[in-house]
């Protein structure tokens, strides 16, 4: 501040008030523009140095005039002080004098006058190196480098600051090329720079910037210094980047310079001092190692935390060979070491000889180890907790310094240890802590103290919302659950409780947990209660979803197959034991295969599931009724407990039956379609006494199977007669595959006549089972047998492959019987490779051509009408005539005739047997036969008997007839004797 009544003078000297709490007030204007005052409302002393500080102090404490240089914002004041009234001062200073300092330059000169003083070695000046490193550039770390030219590597030895396993590192020849040429390289985005690609662990420890000088002895880099940030530093100046090449010169030096070890005897514990004052944590070890290896002469200074079982140690710092090792661990027994297991053992020493001593230690061996010493380091209870250990090359003679030097650093080093161990111990302690298992840890009160993430989590609360909640108001009341009472009487008797709860979160949800107490002590006895939580909700979910998939069906979200076959043996065993009786009813929807083959399986499991909901809906009016799908389209109604009676559980049963079908009463709608369907049902009744549980589910399949084949859409209780003809079909079914093989089926031919004139036509081959040493087999018995499986392929082929050998023979023996017919059933025909199969007899029996006729009826056609008039197109292109059989009897659709190439139709004998008694059958016939003759087709009628039904015919012009009245079906030779005569 200046006073405007004052004049800028023409010299450099100026007056100021000095108050009593060193506040300065200028009294006359400032010399110059550029001099800055120190702040007027602040001490002057808190804005001096430390050395002038304390002489202005002194000067005023004497009360007396005295003169004083000040050094305030850069330049230099010379000061004269005059006391004057109220403990003020008067101070004229001379102020035109400018200060610049060098402090790096200054400190940088204050080393080198040391280093020339004092020399010592690497070990005991790298400390203090780097030290200065740190505090004057304010680096995260420091490491020292070794340059090995031979082996291309770059080995750390030494670092200070962030934590660094001392691993080598490939050393790059650009990297080091230049390095060398520039003397010095500053980094930043350290992890996206090429020539710092082998430091790989940079952007591991989030290093932003690194300052790199080589050390140098003849102009050979024999290593470097790297001084590396977590931040991004200022900019490097030359001031900076001098001070660091002149430690890193010294550096050099003191590698280059051979190690000139101290004389043991002149050993004392104040040579450690900067070490022991200065350092801690894994700094401390590397230090001490270096700096006893370096003072001892010792080839090896290490020192290590012993194991939990103490028969192992894990070294934590190593120093050989002028350099830091990485931690590694060995087992003390047969190593000189082992006196640490001793209780009164503290230091032991072997002079000489040592690797004679302990063979099986083969590093004593590979050092060449003569001479040992060993502090055992123990805590509190006396237990060895690690050891420092000094080896030497060289016999030792005189041990008595060293022994005392390694008492005085023993409760040093133990400190350390014990610190060492416990921060370990505090950081496996947190990562158990902060596991995935949900923890917390609660007073005697059960107020929560502590509770780490995971739980927090599972809670939904934050962790602090968490401390001091009490852990009972995080439980949900829960019937099934364990009480808090009985909880606390288990924990009083065993100190320990296990099982589930439920938890209630911070949302009001509740999840199920698994919870685990245990009840601890701590080292004042004060009780706690440390709790694992373990969220069961997945593991439920899984369960549940598991339970689904096995007992229930994924479409209709009913029970399944399985599940209803374990709830019958319960079912049925209660019934036993109760004395009453039940119904077990299986629905099976009828011509749903049709619907799938028609409209698709998407719209077949929509109309599924619309069945399962009105069933479901049904079962629900009946209490105890189970209901389940236990096939494509097959459900299951499980009725208990429906009478006390045989008679009253059948009629109960009867009425369940017919409430069922009433549910298909009205049309399922499937979006813009409507469908009408029926179910067949079959019922067993329970229980039978001696019979298995799989029966029952046989029964109502038998009887299902029986109402749709007599009527579909009703309902049919099981019958031991109809067990009887089931094991009769199925054994059947059987003997009729053995027949296939052993040739027991025979063809036998019926003729085909002009009625006019009786001319043959053709023959119909019709098959014949004769089972040796028994009676002929009815074909009406075996062949709808065969129908329900794919064994009528395998017939059909056989008859086929029959029929075309005997038309080739007869052809090439100049028999004349016409054409032949063959059945063909609906399965056989609509089989993938039927055309394929017909083609490949063709051209095997190529006399078959326009000789060959296929029957098929009119519901072999209409199952599929779009496949059936291709198929019938492509055995038509083979020359083979196609016959519908039957007509009339089926859908007697005639609107199909004129869009498939037919040859034929065949009148049914149910037309034909009162042909000449009813006028309406002769009034059907004469229509068909006025049909067959506008779409020019042949006719030939079916089981002609009598002579008044052949003259009908006759009148009626029907041009074939086939029956009973002029030839019976008959074997081969006698069809040829037949037609000779």
């Amino acid at each position: 501040m200046q006073l405007p009544a004052l004049n800028r003078p023409h010299h450099h000297l100026c007056f100021f008030r000095l108050d009593p709490q060193f506040c300065l007030a200028p009294l006359t204007a400032l010399p110059a523009d550029d001099i800055r005052l120190p702040d007027a409302d602040r001490s002057l002393l808190c804005q001096l140095d430390d050395n002038d500080r304390r002489q202005l102090e002194q000067l005023c404490a004497t009360e007396q005039a005295a003169s004083i240089g000040l050094t305030i914002a850069g330049r230099r004041w010379q000061c004269h002080l005059a006391p004057t009234e109220n403990r003020h001062w008067l101070l004229s200073a001379e102020m035109g004098k400018v200060q610049r300092d060098d402090e790096l330059g200054l400190m940088e000169w204050q080393l080198q006058q040391g280093w020339e003083q004092a020399p010592s070695s690497l070990a005991a000046q790298m400390p203090m190196l780097m030290d200065t490193l740190i505090g004057q550039q304010n680096a995260d770390r420091v490491i020292l480098w070794r340059h090995y030219a031979a082996e291309e590597v770059l080995r750390p030895l030494y670092s200070q600051g962030l934590p660094f396993s001392l691993q080598p590192v490939k050393a790059e020849r650009r990297y080091l090329r230049t390095l060398q040429q520039r003397g010095g390289l500053s980094y930043s985005h350290c992890a996206e720079q090429p020539l710092l690609s082998a430091f790989g662990y940079l952007s591991a420890d989030g290093i932003q910037h690194r300052l790199d000088v080589p050390l140098l002895v003849d102009k050979a880099i024999v290593g470097l210094v790297s001084l590396e940030y977590r931040r991004q530093r200022a900019p490097v100046t030359a001031a900076d980047m001098q001070f660091v090449a002149v430690i890193a010169a010294r550096l050099a030096g003191l590698i280059a310079a051979p190690a000139m070890p101290a004389p043991i005897a002149d050993i004392h514990i104040g040579q450690l001092t900067p070490v022991l004052s200065h350092h801690t944590g894994q700094d401390f070890f590397n230090q001490l190692m270096q700096q006893l290896a370096t003072l001892c002469g010792a080839d090896i200074a290490l020192v290590g935390l012993q194991h939990a079982r103490k028969d192992k140690v894990r070294v934590l710092s190593c120093y050989t060979d002028n350099q830091l090792q990485p931690p590694f661990s060995y087992h003390l027994a047969g190593t000189p070491c082992h006196f640490s297991l001793q209780p009164s053992a503290n230091i032991c020493v072997h002079h000489n000889h040592t690797a004679e001593r302990f063979p099986d230690d083969r590093v004593l061996k590979e050092k060449g180890i003569q001479a040992y010493i060993g502090l055992s380091i123990k805590d509190q209870h006396q237990q060895p907790i690690g050891i420092l250990a000094l080896l030497f090359r060289q016999p030792l003679t005189q041990t008595t310094a060293l022994q005392s030097l390694l008492d005085q650093l023993e409760n040093r080093v133990r400190d350390e240890l014990l610190r060492r161990r416990d921060q370990e111990a505090l950081m496996v302690a947190a990562a158990a802590f902060d596991a995935q298992e949900g923890l917390f840890i609660t007073d005697s009160h059960m107020q929560i103290q502590r509770a780490n993430q995971a739980f927090a989590n599972i809670s939904g609360y934050e962790s602090d919302q968490l401390t001091g909640r009490s852990a009972l108001n995080l439980r949900a009341e829960d019937p099934h659950s364990t009480t808090i009472d009985a909880i606390v009487h288990a924990m009083e008797q065993q100190h320990r409780w296990q099982g589930e709860q439920r938890l209630l979160r911070a949302d009001g949800r509740e999840l199920p947990v698994s919870i685990r107490i245990s009840q601890v002590r701590d080292g004042l006895g004060i009780m706690h209660y440390v709790c694992c939580v373990e969220d069961l909700s997945e593991q439920k979910a899984d369960k549940q979803r598991i339970e689904q998939m096995a007992y229930f069906d994924e479409l209709t979200g009913l029970h399944n197959r399985r599940f209803m076959v374990e709830h019958i043996a319960h079912t049925v065993a209660l019934a036993e034991h109760e004395s009453t009786r039940g119904a077990l009813l299986l629905l099976d929807l009828d011509d749903f295969k049709n619907i799938n083959d028609s409209l698709g399986y998407a719209t077949g499991d929509d109309l599924l599931v619309q069945v399962a909901e009105r069933l479901h809906g049904f079962a629900g009016q009946t209490e105890g009724i189970s209901l389940a799908r236990i096939s494509s389209d097959e459900f299951v109604l499980l009725c208990p407990e429906l009478s006390h009676g045989y008679t009253g559980a059948k009629t109960r049963a009867e009425q369940l039956a017919l409430g069922l079908r009433e549910q298909f009463l009205l049309p399922f709608q499937l979006g813009s379609l409507r469908l009408h369907l029926s179910a067949s049902i079959g019922i067993s009744l329970f229980p039978v006494t001696g019979m298995g549980l799989e029966e029952y589910l046989r029964q109502a399949d038998t009887a299902n199977h029986i109402a749709k084949r007599v009527a579909p859409g009703s309902h049919v209780f099981f019958s031991q007669e109809m067990a009887d003809e089931v094991q009769e079909r199925v054994r059947i079914s059987n003997a009729l595959q053995q027949a296939l093989i052993n040739d027991e089926l025979e063809l036998y031919f019926q003729p085909q006549q002009q009625v006019n004139d009786n001319r043959p036509l053709g023959v119909e081959a019709l098959l014949r089972w004769h089972p040796p040493g028994k009676k002929p087999i009815p074909p009406g018995h075996f062949i709808p047998i065969a129908e329900e499986t794919s064994l009528i392929c395998d017939i059909g082929d056989w008859v086929l492959q029959q029929a075309c050998s005997r038309i080739q023979r007869w052809q090439s023996e100049g028999h004349q019987p016409g054409r032949v017919s063959v059945n063909i059933s609906a399965r056989h025909f609509h089989s993938a490779n039927f055309v394929s199969r017909l083609a490949l007899l063709l051209q095997q029996y190529p006399a078959c051509q326009h000789r060959l006729t296929l029957e098929v009826t009119e519901g072999v056609i209409l199952d599929n009408l779009q496949e059936s008039r291709t198929r019938m197109a492509q055995i038509k292109a083979q020359g083979v005539n196609l016959s519908i059989d039957d007509f009339g009897t089926g859908y007697s659709s005639f609107a199909y005739l004129r869009e498939l190439p037919v040859d034929e139709l065949k009148l049914d004998r149910s037309f034909i047997q009162h042909i000449d008694k009813r006028p309406q059958d002769r009034a059907i016939i004469a229509c068909l036969l006025d049909l067959a003759r506008t779409l020019e087709m042949s006719v030939v009628a079916e089981g002609v008997e009598t002579e008044p039904q052949l003259a009908t015919l006759a009148e009626l012009h029907c041009p074939a007839y086939q029956g009973y009245l002029r030839a019976r079906p008959m074997p081969e030779a006698k069809l040829l004797r037949w037609l000779v005569e």
